[in-house]
């Protein structure tokens, strides 16, 4: 960890505090990235007992239009927002916020281990910076609450893989909960669903397509997001597995009711030869559907 990091003082109150008090001088790039760094070390606090956090260089779709540009190449639009991402992560650190953020990249995890020395002033903090954003989106025209509902559902899946290996270790002679199938799949992410959402609805028909129906997972009733789920097993090619997905997606698109769909395909012994090349082809605008394929873990 950063020396000079672990030399800062714990976050008091006084410092959240003083911190709460800068938020309104910030530019709304600045602002938002610090917000998007923040909700990202809450969102794995609240799956995970422990003052760690890991938040990765970007996201798709990115949370706040600011932190984006209408236009130009993919490259130049991510390498923005990773940068500004860093400055809210090191905005955090300079002010006490996190105690320490290192650079981590093994494999295909990239991104900042971080960690939180006082969760109570954290969470003060955290809330001053929600306050701050209704301060500066009121009066705005929002869309809807779509794009957020789809970042908490990524973040979910993102940590599906260490929730599933901690199930395995329980004490006092206790059965493993080991993530085998699908059913399995559903029953552990249900529970993480529903601590984020409200109304969270299983086994919703889809309409017949193609001679046949099928059933949807979870439907986020207040947000209009359906999560399906798939996990990888003997058999499932990718071609197959592309195929799947794309049939699933022509159902949703009948459904009046769905907004946006999030296919969560579970792979825990990394089975799909080529998950980012799925992830790209499948994640866009079908008509009038959002859909975002996210496969983990990386």
């Amino acid at each position: 960890m950063d020396s000079e990091a672990g030399r800062l003082p714990p976050f008091t109150m006084n410092a959240a505090a003083s911190l709460a008090s800068m938020l309104p001088q910030l530019e709304d790039e600045l602002f938002y990235a610090i917000l998007d760094v923040a909700l990202d070390i809450d969102q794995v606090l609240a799956i995970r007992d422990t003052d760690q956090a890991f938040v990765p260089t970007k996201h798709i779709p990115i949370r706040y239009p600011v932190l984006s540009l209408p236009s130009g190449p993919p490259e130049i639009i991510w390498s923005r927002y990773v940068r500004l991402r860093e400055k809210g992560l090191v905005f955090l650190k300079t002010h006490g916020a996190i105690a320490a953020m290192e650079r981590y990249e093994i494999g295909v995890y990239d991104g900042w281990m971080t960690t939180v020395s006082d969760m109570p002033s954290y969470v003060g903090m955290l809330k001053s910076l929600k306050t701050e954003h209704g301060r500066r989106s009121a009066g705005e025209q929002l869309e809807t609450n779509k794009p957020d509902a789809i970042d908490h559902v990524l973040q979910l899946t993102g940590s599906f893989h260490r929730v599933a290996l901690g199930l395995r270790d329980r004490r006092a002679g206790r059965e493993p909960l080991v993530v085998e199938d699908e059913y399995d799949l559903q029953y552990v992410l249900a529970v993480l669903l529903e601590s984020r959402f409200d109304d969270v609805r299983r086994e919703e028909w889809t309409p017949s397509y193609a001679g046949g129906s099928a059933r949807v997972d979870f439907f986020l009733k207040n947000e209009g997001v359906f999560v399906e789920t798939k996990m990888t097993r003997d058999g499932l090619t990718d071609r197959k597995l592309g195929e799947e997905l794309t049939i699933d997606i022509a159902r949703y698109k009948e459904r009046p009711d769905c907004e946006a769909l999030v296919c969560f395909v579970y792979d825990p012994n990394h089975r799909v030869k080529n998950p980012r090349g799925i992830e790209n082809d499948l994640s866009k605008q079908h008509g009038g559907l959002v859909v975002v394929v996210t496969i983990r873990p990386q």
